[in-house]
């Protein structure tokens, strides 16, 4: 099976095979990107991707596998923001807006468990642009570095916002745990990566329909 780097090179010659078989290793990460935060146009958005991959593949830094899944990730969330710009009548601004800010609470969470949901809910109530992060960094298993390209920042910045986005999501995991929101919610953990990354990374996805 041909690597990434050599996939790449034939792909920016303008072998359309290659870049099929690029999209093709990664789209369950794209499908799993989308199905968490829309119901409806999954595949419309990944075919939005795709197209604006290969619209702007020369554009990718350097030729290592990293730099392919950074860019097609970065490319993902901008297609998402421009989904959810097109959509919202109000203004969306990622940095401050959270799903739970985009629609109506889901009438249900996943339910594999208990810590599914707990997580499930917590997850909505941060901002998008560090819920997107999370889950880079947790169930795409991206270095800081990749964080950094995919994101559009610095790699600095990717260090306190993965500070930020752990500490919000641990203070609405306790306030879920200690209030009525969810049932039967265990004690929250406090080691979260060690308790996240442990998770299934279809624990956060939405079943409800929304935008």
């Amino acid at each position: 099976m041909d690597d990434e780097h050599e996939l790449l090179r034939r792909w920016r010659g303008g072998d359309l095979a290659a870049g099929n078989a690029l999209f093709e290793r990664h789209f369950d990460g794209l499908y799993r990107f989308f199905a968490g935060k829309v119901s409806r146009d999954v595949e419309d958005l990944i075919q939005q991707t795709m197209l604006a991959c290969v619209e702007g593949r020369d554009r990718i830094a350097g030729e290592s596998t990293t730099s392919v899944r950074a860019y097609l990730f970065g490319t993902a969330r901008n297609v998402l923001y421009a989904h959810y710009r097109k959509h919202l009548h109000e203004r969306f601004d990622a940095v401050h807006t959270s799903l739970e800010d985009l629609g109506p609470s889901p009438s249900r969470l996943v339910d594999e468990a208990v810590a599914a949901r707990l997580l499930a809910a917590a997850l909505r109530r941060i901002p998008l642009d560090l819920q997107i992060l999370l889950e880079l960094h947790y169930w795409e298993r991206m270095s800081h570095s990749e964080l950094a390209t995919a994101l559009g920042v610095s790699l600095g910045s990717v260090k306190g916002k993965l500070q930020t986005a752990k500490t919000q999501l641990r203070r609405h995991m306790a306030e879920l745990a200690a209030g009525d929101a969810l049932a039967e919610l265990p004690a929250v953990d406090l080691d979260l990566d060690r308790w996240v990354a442990a998770l299934p990374s279809s624990a956060w996805e939405v079943q409800e329909d929304r935008s």
